[in-house]
């Protein structure tokens, strides 16, 4: 099958162990900021924007968000709702949709090595904030679309398809399964 007839059939990428870290490694390095969703277990959907916090090129499959361990949503994470993740940089056209489990924590040294002058915003007394908190995400499975050529790439793909008549490919999708 070529790359054309995958893309046309809706087959993605299927990548796993390193391939998959780091191909999700390559293309964290695009995002600012994470929309981190919530699912109660009656079905109540809760999503709000997370900083994404730490250096893309370390992640083995967990990523870190302050908060406040008194807030709804780390009260969510803490009666077990499912979570998951989404992120999007129209600029670079990269998405990802990641799933996996969510747990809050105070771990003082992660929190130290993540701390920026930033946190001050929400926090004022910054690392001292007895309510200060870690949501840790663990991803299993990520989902990712992008063109590696931005926009450019998808107006060639356009273009094509409009003298061809046939369907072309503006990207690349895929799915990393995570250890």
């Amino acid at each position: 099958m070529t790359n054309f007839e995958e893309k046309k059939t809706g087959q993605k990428e299927q990548l796993m162990g390193e391939e998959a870290l780091n191909k999700i490694r390559e293309l964290l390095k695009h995002f600012r900021s994470a929309m981190l969703t919530t699912v109660t277990a009656v079905g109540v959907i809760t999503t709000r924007p997370m900083g994404v916090l730490g250096d893309p090129d370390t992640f083995e499959g967990t990523l870190w968000f302050f908060t406040d361990d008194r807030s709804p949503k780390a009260q969510l994470v803490k009666t077990g709702a499912h979570t998951a993740l989404v992120l999007q940089n129209d600029d670079k056209s990269t998405y990802l949709h990641m799933t996996g489990r969510a747990s809050v924590e105070r771990n003082l040294p992660k929190m130290k090595e993540l701390y920026t002058p930033l946190l001050l915003t929400w926090f004022p007394e910054g690392l001292e904030d007895p309510n200060l908190a870690l949501i840790r995400f663990d991803a299993d499975k990520v989902d990712y679309w992008e063109s590696p050529g931005g926009m450019l790439q998808v107006l060639g793909a356009f273009t094509k398809a409009v003298v061809t008549g046939e369907p072309s490919v503006g990207g690349n999708a895929g799915t990393a399964n995570l250890p």
